[in-house]
């Protein structure tokens, strides 16, 4: 028991800093270059000494953050597979992600900002889960017979396609479902359409 606390204190802490970014990211929106080291341990109650310990660099904290956005989303996508139709998984996919994107949006203005931003660690991680996001969606329709009209080469490309589109659609969402509920629906209705598109 003795060696468990400690660990969870460790774990405990290391969520708490990651937490604070968020936090501070919604309130400044100009990404992770906007905030310091002190300003997301004052705003957990940790020491300078205690985000050390779990990161060398804000930057690294960033990677931290990016790699939770992927996995999570590959996790979120690959549970709405199983739709009865072709339609239907591109329906519950895009449900899906803009869900947890609208659910997570401190995320996603990390990912919005630093995609374009200074650091290449953080570009190159960025395009690393893209990568993997894409990779695990098109094999699985492939493995799963969905878009036969495509080869895996071919569903690699178009599945790209979609991905950086959304990508790119995720500040206005964001931006417009704050003032308007409705107008980010009919936003969100229209890249689905796109989709279908693209894919039908």
């Amino acid at each position: 028991m003795s060696e468990s606390k400690p660990k969870q204190s460790r774990k405990g802490n290391k969520e708490k800093l990651m937490n604070a970014a968020l936090n501070l990211l919604a309130e400044d929106q100009s990404g992770l270059s906007g905030i310091s080291l002190r300003q997301i341990t004052k705003a957990c109650g940790l020491s300078p000494p205690a985000f050390y310990s779990h990161f060398s660099s804000v930057e690294e904290l960033g990677l931290a953050l990016v790699n939770e956005v992927g996995s999570t989303l590959r996790e979120v996508l690959s549970s709405v597979r199983d739709a009865e139709s072709e339609e239907a998984v591109i329906e519950a996919s895009v449900q899906a992600a803009f869900g947890y994107i609208r659910g997570n949006e401190p995320l996603f203005i990390l990912i919005a900002r630093e995609r374009a931003g200074s650091s290449s660690l953080l570009r190159g991680a960025i395009r690393n889960e893209v990568r993997e996001i894409v990779e695990d969606m098109a094999t699985d329709f492939h493995r799963r017979g969905l878009f036969e009209r495509f080869d895996l080469e071919s569903k690699y490309a178009a599945v790209a396609a979609i991905i950086s589109l959304g990508l790119s659609l995720i500040p206005d969402i964001l931006d417009v479902s704050r003032d308007s509920p409705s107008e980010g629906d009919r936003l969100l209705a229209e890249f689905e359409n796109q989709v279908k598109l693209i894919l039908f």
